[in-house]
C-alpha cells in the first residue's frame, strides 16, 4: 500500500451529468484496467462498454457525449470484478447498479423556495428517534402509504380522534427528528411486494451506497429518482412543521468486506487491516473504514456535505463515532458548519471490538470540546436507569448509589465540582437520554426489573425517569413511542425482528393519553424556562445549587436561580414521602446567594400531573412533601 497511500485527487468523482454530455471519474490508483458498463435500463442486459482512462492521480475517467439520463452503470475492474459507483447517488433496485440522473428532476414541487426552521441552539433542540418503515407501518398509524418515506410525510393522520404521524410531533412539542439510516442498505429486497414480509425488515447498519436513498421505503424503487423525490418531500414536510432532520450516518464500516466496491477498487486501502492481514473488526461486524486515510476521509466529508446540500438535512448522527479519528470529525463539523452554522452532530462515543486506530485518536468522551460536538451520555442513561438489558437498578429505581452520577448528569455532566465530574465542557456536549433503538426499551427494561409492580406504578417510573432526563442540563433524547409506553414484547434486539415487533402502534397513545399529556407537558416546560437550557458551565456552576444536607430522606434537590426568584426541584427516587422542610430551603438559599431570608412564597409549577396550571401558592406547615417515585418543581420567591 506504501505506493499508492500518497497518491489522492481532489478532482469531482462519480457520475457528472449534462444532457449534452456526461463525466464518469472513479479513484483506482492500483488497478490497471477499467471499463465502464451502460445499461439501457435498470434490469437490460443489453449495454455499451467503454474503456476508461487512467490519469496520474490514480483516478480512471471518460467523457461521453450525448444525453444519457434514464441509463444505468457500472465499473468492471481488470475483467473479473463489476462494481457499483461508491459515489453514486442513484440506483437501480437493490443496489446492483449506478443510476445516471438530473438531480434536478427530483426535486418535488416547491422544494427550492421551501422555508427550513429557523437556528436552533444544541441546548434548546428535542430529539425524537425513529425509523421510517416503523413510523407508519403499524395498521394503527393512519397512513395511506404504509413504511415509506411518503407514509411519513403525510399530514392529517390519525388513530381515532388522536394524531399520529408529524402532527403528532408538532403536538409532542419536539425540534429535532432523528431518522435511523436512510442511505442505501443491502440486508432487505427493495421490491414493494417485499415490503411486508415479516423476514424483509432491517434497522439499515449496514451501509451499501452512503448517497443514495434506500430503496425499500420508496412507492418505486425501480426509478431512480423517485426514491430521491419522496425522500426530499419528506424532510420538506417535516421543515413545513417546524421540524429539524437529522440523518443517522453509518460511517464506521460497510456491510460488505473483500468484495465491497471500495475494496475491489482499491484492495485494503479503505480499511483498517490488523498485522496478520485481516480486517480490523472495531465495529463488531466484521471491518471499519480506516478514516485515516485521505481517500477514506475525503468520501466521508464528500457525503456529509452532499446530503446536506442536496437533501437540506439539518444534522447527523454518526454510529459508532469513536471509530472515525478525531481529526476527520473535527474536519466534518468545521466543514458543515461553514455550510448550516447550527448544524446538529453527535454520536455515539464508543465501539463494537477492538480497533487498530490509536486510542489517542479515537472520538471518544473528552474530545468533542474542542469544537463542542455532542455525544450520547452513557453514564447519566446508567445512572439513572441501571443497566441497558439486565436487572441492575438506578436511582430512579431506588439505587442511591447513583445520587452522586445522576447529579452529575442533571448539571449538564461538565466538572461541576470535585464530587461531580462529567466529560463535558458544555452541557451542549452531552445528549441525555435512557434509550435509543438499542437495547430494551425503557418501558421493557421496568417491567423487567419491577414484574409484580402495577400498570400505574410502571407508569410512574417512566414518568420520574423521564422528568429527571427532560429537566437535565445538556441535550434531551428519547425514542419514538417513549412518549405513550411503546413496548417491544421484553426484546433487547430488534434489528431484523419484523413489523409486529418494530412498529409503533399508536393505540398505545389512547391506552396511555395521561403519560403522553405529562411528557407534552415536561417538553413544553422546558422549553418555556430557560433555567433547564443552560450551556455555559460558569452559569451552570453559579445558579444551579444541589441543597446537600438537612432533608429527611436522600432526595436529588437542586436551585437554579432565575430572573427575580428560583425554581426548586426534587426527585424523590424512595418508596417513602419526604418532606423538605422550609429551614432547610432557607438555609440554603442564604448560604449560595448571601442574603436574609425572613419568608418564602413557593408555588407548584410541576407535579406528577404535569403541570400545575393555577395550583395558587404552596402552603405547608413545616416545609415540601414530596410523594415516593416523583418529580416536582417550586418557584420561590424570597421576602426579606
Amino acid at each position: 500500500m506504501s505506493v499508492h497511500m500518497k497518491i489522492t485527487t481532489d478532482k469531482k468523482l462519480g457520475m457528472d451529468y449534462s444532457p449534452e454530455m456526461t463525466i464518469f471519474r472513479v479513484f483506482s490508483p492500483v488497478r490497471s484496467d477499467i471499463t465502464l458498463r451502460v445499461y439501457e435500463d435498470s434490469k437490460s442486459i443489453r449495454r455499451k462498454e467503454y474503456p476508461m482512462k487512467k490519469d496520474e492521480d490514480g483516478t480512471f475517467f471518460i467523457e461521453i457525449e450525448g444525453d444519457l439520463k434514464g441509463r444505468y452503470y457500472t465499473y468492471v475492474v481488470e475483467g473479473k470484478y463489476e462494481v457499483t459507483d461508491p459515489y453514486s447517488i442513484g440506483s437501480s433496485c437493490n443496489s446492483l447498479r449506478s443510476a445516471i440522473i438530473d438531480l434536478r428532476d427530483t426535486d418535488p414541487e416547491g422544494w427550492h423556495d421551501h422555508r427550513e426552521p429557523g437556528e436552533i441552539s444544541p441546548v434548546d433542540a428535542f430529539i425524537y428517534e425513529t425509523h421510517i418503515k416503523d413510523f407508519s407501518g403499524d395498521e394503527t398509524s393512519g397512513a395511506g402509504r404504509k413504511g415509506t418515506y411518503l407514509g411519513m410525510a403525510e399530514g392529517g393522520t390519525r388513530y381515532k380522534d388522536l394524531k399520529t404521524g408529524i402532527d403528532h410531533l408538532v403536538e409532542l412539542g419536539i425540534t429535532h427528528v432523528h431518522l435511523m439510516p436512510v442511505n442505501d442498505f443491502i440486508s432487505v429486497r427493495e421490491e414493494r411486494e417485499y415490503a411486508n414480509r415479516d423476514d424483509n425488515y432491517n434497522w439499515g447498519y449496514d451501509p451499501e451506497l452512503y448517497n443514495v436513498p434506500e430503496g425499500s421505503y420508496s412507492m418505486d424503487p425501480h426509478r431512480a429518482e423517485t426514491r430521491i423525490m419522496e425522500f426530499k418531500t419528506l424532510v420538506m414536510a417535516l421543515h413545513q412543521a417546524g421540524l429539524k432532520v437529522v440523518l443517522d450516518v453509518v460511517y464506521n464500516h460497510t456491510f460488505r468486506s473483500r468484495d465491497s466496491n471500495f475494496n475491489i477498487l482499491v484492495p485494503d486501502y479503505y480499511y483498517r487491516i490488523t498485522e496478520d492481514g485481516s480486517f480490523s473488526n472495531g465495529s463488531g461486524v466484521g471491518n471499519e473504514l480506516d478514516t485515516q486515510n485521505p481517500m477514506t476521509r475525503r468520501f466521508i466529508l464528500d457525503s456529509l456535505e452532499y446530503w446536506l446540500k442536496e437533501y437540506r438535512v439539518d444534522g447527523f448522527r454518526f454510529d459508532l463515532m469513536a471509530l472515525i479519528d478525531i481529526d476527520t470529525v473535527e474536519m466534518a463539523v468545521e466543514r458543515l458548519r461553514k455550510i448550516k452554522k447550527d448544524v446538529l452532530i453527535y454520536g455515539e462515543p464508543w465501539m463494537g471490538g477492538i480497533t487498530t486506530l490509536p486510542s489517542q485518536k479515537t472520538t471518544s468522551k473528552g474530545k468533542q470540546g474542542r469544537l463542542h460536538f455532542s455525544l450520547f451520555n452513557d453514564n447519566f442513561r446508567n445512572a439513572i436507569k441501571g443497566d441497558n438489558d439486565g436487572y441492575e437498578l438506578g436511582f430512579a429505581q431506588g439505587n442511591l448509589d447513583h445520587k452522586r452520577a445522576t447529579e452529575t448528569g442533571i448539571a449538564g455532566s461538565i466538572f461541576y465540582d470535585e464530587s461531580r465530574i462529567g466529560f463535558a465542557s458544555m452541557a451542549r456536549e452531552t445528549i441525555n437520554y435512557a434509550n435509543s433503538h438499542d437495547n430494551l426499551i425503557l418501558q421493557d427494561k421496568l417491567l423487567k426489573v419491577f414484574p409484580n409492580k402495577t400498570g400505574e406504578e410502571i407508569k410512574d417510573y417512566n414518568k420520574f425517569i423521564h422528568a429527571i432526563l427532560i429537566l437535565s442540563q445538556g441535550v434531551p433524547f428519547i425514542h419514538a413511542g417513549n412518549e405513550f409506553l411503546r413496548t417491544k414484547g421484553g426484546r433487547e434486539n430488534t434489528y431484523n425482528a419484523p413489523l409486529s415487533i418494530n412498529g409503533i402502534d399508536w393505540s398505545l397513545k389512547e391506552e396511555n393519553l395521561d403519560f403522553f399529556n405529562y411528557i407534552k407537558d415536561l417538553i413544553s416546560f422546558r422549553k418555556d424556562r430557560a433555567e433547564f437550557r443552560m450551556d455555559d458551565p460558569e452559569e451552570i456552576r453559579e445558579k444551579l445549587r444541589f441543597i446537600e444536607d438537612g432533608a429527611s430522606c436522600p432526595v436529588i434537590a437542586y436551585t437554579i436561580r432565575g430572573n427575580g426568584g428560583y425554581l426548586l426541584v426534587i426527585h424523590n427516587a424512595t418508596q417513602a414521602s419526604c418532606l423538605l422542610p422550609h429551614s432547610v430551603i432557607k438555609r440554603h438559599i442564604q448560604a449560595q446567594d448571601e442574603r436574609k431570608v425572613a419568608d418564602l412564597s413557593i408555588r407548584c409549577l410541576f407535579d406528577q400531573e404535569g403541570l400545575a396550571n393555577g395550583g395558587g401558592e404552596f402552603r405547608h406547615p413545616h416545609g415540601i412533601e414530596n410523594a415516593p417515585v416523583s418529580t416536582k418543581v417550586f418557584e420561590l420567591k424570597i421576602r426579606e
